[in-house]
């Protein structure tokens, strides 16, 4: 997307100055450079608007068996776009650590940024998230999140939190995307690690797949900072459990050893110590 804006700003900007015969004079050659900026923000709201057109005809009730290549393609440019308009660098680290194959990814939840970082920058072919169903209801947004392959999860109904983690474990088995949800279920507001639930823990043992855990620095800063200073946002793999390494295991100490994990990453002593208290509903 940015090469498509790049090129219509620079159109744009050329033919406004021969268009308004500035070429003529001199000292309006500069003017193509200034606008450049201004008119590729403007081509993106103006590719905003027809995606928002083109959102009119999507359903939300209708349930995806897959995330649409061109929604979650669509979703992914508009999310990098933001990001860049936001002024957020992204450091990752720990790439080689991640398996080969689609994996449940577990962070640190801090801020609304946190999705956008990990879509766009978690190495994976295609990764999506699992959200409250609150998130779908965002006018425009809500109906490409959807369409993308975002599963939202209602732990008010054991039933339907029951099929998100059924159909997140099957594209996981078959290599659809990677999944990533935050064991926290909410943001914390200090940053300190929240209780744990069970659906992440539940969705890579019905997967029978790895579990990559992230942490994130930073995504609480961005709104602070913005629009005057960027944000460097450290996102660190901190390692993979393997299948073979919590077959054995409950889902009591699976979650805790993978806290553990994240709590020595932080640096951080647990403030919220775990309790034996899965959520049923999502086991």
């Amino acid at each position: 997307m940015t090469v498509l804006l790049s090129l219509m700003a620079a159109i744009l900007s050329v033919g406004i100055f021969y268009l308004t015969d500035l070429y003529t004079v001199w000292y309006w050659y500069f003017l193509p450079v200034l606008m450049f900026i201004p008119l590729y923000w403007i081509s993106f709201l103006a590719l905003v608007l027809v995606a928002a057109f083109i959102g009119l005809f999507v359903s939300k009730k209708k349930p995806v068996e897959k995330p649409n290549a061109f929604f979650y393609t669509v979703t992914v440019a508009a999310i990098r776009q933001v990001m860049r308009f936001l002024r957020i660098k992204v450091r990752v680290t720990g790439e080689e650590k991640l398996p080969d194959s689609t994996y449940v990814a577990v962070y640190n939840h801090r801020s609304m940024i946190d999705p956008f970082v990990l879509m766009t920058k978690m190495p994976a072919r295609r990764i999506v998230m699992i959200s409250k169903p609150e998130n779908e209801k965002i006018p425009v947004v809500g109906k490409y999140m959807h369409m993308s392959g975002y599963l939202t999860i209602d732990r008010k109904s054991p039933m339907k939190a029951r099929s998100t983690v059924e159909k997140s474990a099957a594209w996981i088995r078959e290599g659809i995307a990677s999944v990533a949800i935050s064991p926290e279920g909410t943001r914390s507001k200090d940053g300190t690690l929240l209780p744990f639930r069970a659906a992440p823990f539940s969705t890579a043992r019905k997967a029978a797949s790895p579990i990559a855990v992230v942490t994130m620095r930073n995504t609480e800063k961005v709104m602070k900072r913005f629009p005057f200073r960027s944000t460097v946002i450290e996102l660190h793999i901190v390692g993979t459990v393997m299948p073979e390494q919590f077959d054995s295991m409950n889902s009591f100490e699976l979650s805790a050893y993978v806290r553990d994990m994240m709590l020595k990453d932080l640096d951080q002593v647990d403030a919220h110590p775990p309790k034996k208290n899965t959520d049923k509903a999502e086991e």
